[in-house]
């Protein structure tokens, strides 16, 4: 299957979901024939051979979680003979209709009512009253010397009031949904549940090369990855976790991805009081908050002067912001417990206004104040951060649609995988270049207005569109140096992730006096936060008009 004839299915049609995943299963067969394996081939070629009603189960099946099901449980209108279908499906034997399951397993699927019937016939001699709980049943099965075994339902129920199926298919599916997103937080649901016939996306041309899993070591590498993290959020040894995790990898986002777990195994080992396991892990790591978590624990067992020391070194490496911050507060506690002179950097001063309005009777603080503040010349608009990281996405919209390897992977994305990761800046020098470059010109103008005109309604992870109404960018194209713009942009590109958040609530424009100003509100009982320190800081750097409005309900 060509990737432009993919087509999103109606909602109209019962069957879109259907549909939809099996565009999913053609695309994955072709455009990765060479990492899916002749046995995982055939049985996907067998399945879309199949009647249309076995095909619904199990797609219905792969949506749901787990891999036992009941059967009662599975009334749908679309396949209206359930026993043939399953029939189908244990012949392309893609569902098992006699599995060996633990009695736990069995016990999780029975209601209360059945436990006790369940429990009867387990333990004869036992009395167990109707008005009994779920979990002491269970745990009185559990307690029985075969509890262990795992065997078919009627060995362990003669007569059970139900039958019990089991997925075979789950961790192929879970493949082939890694290769269609990238990732496997993401479920089956969000794209074939979705009607994306009432969205647009841009298209982007997806090539052999930009195709992010180039083998299939590769796929096998992120699944293992991800199982260890599923191992450690079910309380796993860190330390055994450890022994088993796989080696680097030359692909980029993947290396991204193991320094990640590293760095989560390295908190889930300092949750633990592992404290020399944690270290050795954030020293693994190469996530940009292991050195910061490192220090904060050698802050508590090393000598004060010692950990000033590392922190200033870190100062001189590492540039996210908000990192720095961590860093600059270790050395100030550190300083004054060793005794050390040292001058924190000066913050400049944000200019703090004061203002007590009627509270009104509903809306947010942010509108009583483009209210109170608004006449024949000024208006205001509650932008926040829509308006800044709108107009980057418009101005740089060929580096975020840029054919990067491992950014995307379907046509159905509103912005790169690499997003928020360290590299996509560097992946993308020559675009942003370009970008910047216009800024410098003065083409942006028409660049911007352009794509607003051309790109409107396109799905864009940086832009909400009912924002940016042509009218607020033209007067606000208008007002803004490129200067100022170049600044908050470069400020952007530092963390993606953290700076999209954070900015000025409102933009005050002026077009009589030709002024502008960014006005970050703050109600009763409100105070700033880390992130949004360092936008007003960052801002007041650059010579940006901003200021805090502080505001009192009068009583």
């Amino acid at each position: 299957m060509d990737i432009a004839s993919i087509r999103a299915s109606s909602l109209e049609d019962p069957l879109y979901y259907l549909r939809n995943a099996e565009q999913v299963i053609r695309l994955c067969l072709s455009r990765y024939a060479d990492l899916i394996s002749p046995d995982e081939t055939r049985r996907l070629t067998l399945l879309l051979s199949l009647d249309e009603s076995p095909r619904a189960l199990l797609i219905r099946l792969v949506m749901r979680k787990g891999t036992l099901f009941r059967t009662d449980a599975l009334q749908y209108s679309e396949v209206p003979d359930l026993n043939a279908a399953i029939a189908s499906l244990t012949d392309a034997e893609l569902v098992n209709a006699n599995p060996s399951l633990s009695l736990a397993a069995l016990c999780d699927l029975s209601r209360r009512e059945e436990c006790r019937v369940l429990a009867h016939c387990r333990l004869p001699g036992a009395g167990f009253a109707s008005s009994a709980r779920k979990a002491d049943l269970i745990q009185s099965l559990l307690d029985t010397a075969d509890a262990e075994q795992s065997q078919p339902v009627q060995a362990w129920w003669p007569e059970p009031p139900f039958r019990v199926i089991e997925l075979l298919c789950n961790d192929l599916f879970d493949r082939l949904r890694l290769m269609f997103f990238g990732n496997l937080y993401q479920q089956w649901s969000e794209f074939v549940l979705t009607e994306l016939g009432l969205q647009r996306f841009e298209p982007v041309p997806l090539t052999a090369e930009s195709r992010p899993f180039q083998s299939r070591a590769e796929v096998d590498l992120y699944l293992q990855l991800h199982h260890l993290q599923a191992r450690a959020a079910e309380g796993e040894p860190i330390d055994a976790l450890c022994a088993v995790m796989p080696p680097s990898t030359d692909c980029e986002w993947i290396h991204y991805r193991r320094q990640k777990v590293l760095f989560q195994l390295g908190r889930e080992a300092e949750r633990q009081q592992q404290r020399e396991l944690a270290l050795s892990l954030y020293h693994q790591s190469q996530h940009p908050e292991a050195q910061l978590r490192t220090l904060r624990i050698q802050e508590k067992h090393e000598p004060p002067e010692r950990v000033y020391q590392w922190a200033s070194d870190a100062l001189t490496r590492l540039l996210q912001p908000e990192i720095r911050v961590g860093l600059q507060r270790i050395q100030q506690r550190c300083a004054r417990k060793a005794g050390l002179e040292h001058a924190p950097p000066k913050a400049p001063d944000i200019p703090v206004e004061s203002m007590t309005l009627p509270k009104p009777d509903h809306g947010r603080v942010e509108q009583a104040v483009i209210t109170a503040l608004s006449d024949a010349d000024t208006e205001l608009f509650h932008v926040e951060n829509r308006l800044f990281t709108g107009l980057f996405a418009l101005l740089f919209w060929p580096a975020l649609f840029a054919p990067v390897r491992g950014a995307f992977l379907n046509p159905f994305q509103s912005g790169p995988a690499d997003l928020y990761r360290p590299g996509f800046s560097e992946a993308r020098s020559e675009w942003l270049d370009e970008g910047f470059a216009q800024l410098h010109s003065g083409t942006y103008h028409q660049t911007i207005l352009q794509r607003l005109e051309q790109k409107q309604g396109i799905s864009c992870s940086l832009i909400h569109w009912p924002s940016l109404s042509p009218s607020l960018v033209e007067h606000t194209l208008a007002l803004i140096p490129a200067a100022h713009l170049e600044a908050v942009f470069r400020h952007l590109l530092l963390d993606l992730r953290h700076h999209r958040r954070g900015l000025p609530d409102l933009i005050l424009l002026n077009r009589t006096a030709g002024r502008y100003r960014l006005i970050e509100v703050k109600g009763p009982g409100d105070r700033l936060q880390d992130h949004q320190r360092l936008w007003l800081h960052t801002m007041q750097q650059q010579g940006i008009p901003v200021s805090v409005l502080n505001v009192q309900w009068a009583s």
